[in-house]
């Protein structure tokens, strides 16, 4: 069907046919805007331009060459490929992804959380999102996106864990761990890093009281060092355990110490409320050590601050 608009003093004739791709023209008088309209619409028809109908890829083949062609470049490729093979495993990948609407969206939705958090199922949907607008922007697909038209489950509230005294004298003193995953977990709470941003130093990135967080979450940074961290580093340094390798043994060590419900990363939120509780520092100067982009995820997630903490301050 033809759409006849004015736009910039100018008559565009817009044709849509289902299966065909979109074909538009502009012209002075609108008399032509429409005689081309018909035209075109007839040439279809008839396949006198040799438009042929698009055969659109299965959702598997297109999820699959998502992976290979988008997730490849990105930072997160290893934690998003992985991702990518368990949705492959759901029956509604074998069909066209013009013909994947948002009731099967939704049920993939609930029966995922039945067995995974919200999270979890929401970087799922994410991961199908993005897919449909390539492959609508950039792959020349008409479709709709159907993840668009549901709704998300609630991610849940941000983790608020710390670490008693206790707990952190068994793992930095204790005869389990050895002394490189010492000196990691240590690492960790003097700097805010993640666990795959402390398995990527290098030597070359630490200068004196300063060290480039290369291969970060975000974009690379550079973060000051308090002189514990100096010291941890010039001690250990070069580290060689894999992020894997850290995440393997860091639930060993909660198994054996039997300290629940702690994940490596509460070693950043733990070093992130220190530096508002033991350093005083403000959330822009925070921000530089922890390389979050907005302010107000800082405030949010990190600012754990308990009544006892500034107690002190209120005299």
């Amino acid at each position: 069907m033809a759409t006849i608009r004015k736009h910039n003093n100018k008559w565009q004739s817009i044709v849509r046919v289902v299966g065909y791709p979109q074909r538009t023209q502009s012209f002075t008088m609108k008399s032509d805007a429409v005689a081309w309209s018909k035209q075109v619409e007839l040439d279809i028809q008839r396949d006198l331009h040799n438009l042929k109908k698009i055969k659109y890829p299965t959702f598997k083949e297109c999820l699959e060459r998502y992976r290979d062609e988008i997730i490849v470049s990105k930072r997160s490729k290893d934690m998003e490929s992985r991702l990518v093979k368990y949705i492959l495993t759901e029956g509604f990948v074998n069909f066209p992804i013009n013909k994947i609407d948002s009731a099967m969206i939704a049920s993939y939705r609930d029966r995922a959380l039945k067995s995974l958090k919200s999270s979890s199922v929401n970087r799922r949907l994410a991961i199908i999102s993005h897919m449909y607008s390539i492959a609508l922007k950039e792959w020349g697909y008409n479709v709709d996106n159907p993840v668009l038209n549901i709704r998300r489950p609630v991610n849940p509230e941000p983790r608020d864990r710390r670490f008693t005294k206790e707990e952190l004298h068994k793992l930095l003193r204790g005869n389990r761990a050895d002394p490189q995953m010492k000196f990691i977990i240590e690492l960790a709470l003097e700097t805010a890093l993640r666990r795959s941003e402390i398995a990527n130093i290098k030597p070359e990135h630490w200068t004196g009281n300063m060290l480039k967080v290369v291969k970060a979450k975000v974009k690379p940074r550079t973060i000051p060092l308090t002189k514990r961290a100096q010291q941890l580093l010039r001690e250990n340094l070069p580290i060689r355990k894999s992020a894997n390798a850290i995440l393997m043994m860091w639930k060993r060590l909660m198994k054996y110490y039997e300290i629940e419900d702690a994940h490596f990363h509460d070693l950043r939120h733990e070093s992130i409320c220190r530096l508002f509780t033991d350093k005083n520092l403000s959330v822009p100067e925070a921000q530089v050590i922890s390389g979050h982009l907005e302010p107000r995820t800082l405030l949010k997630v990190y600012a754990n601050i308990k009544a006892e903490d500034i107690v002190h301050k209120l005299g």
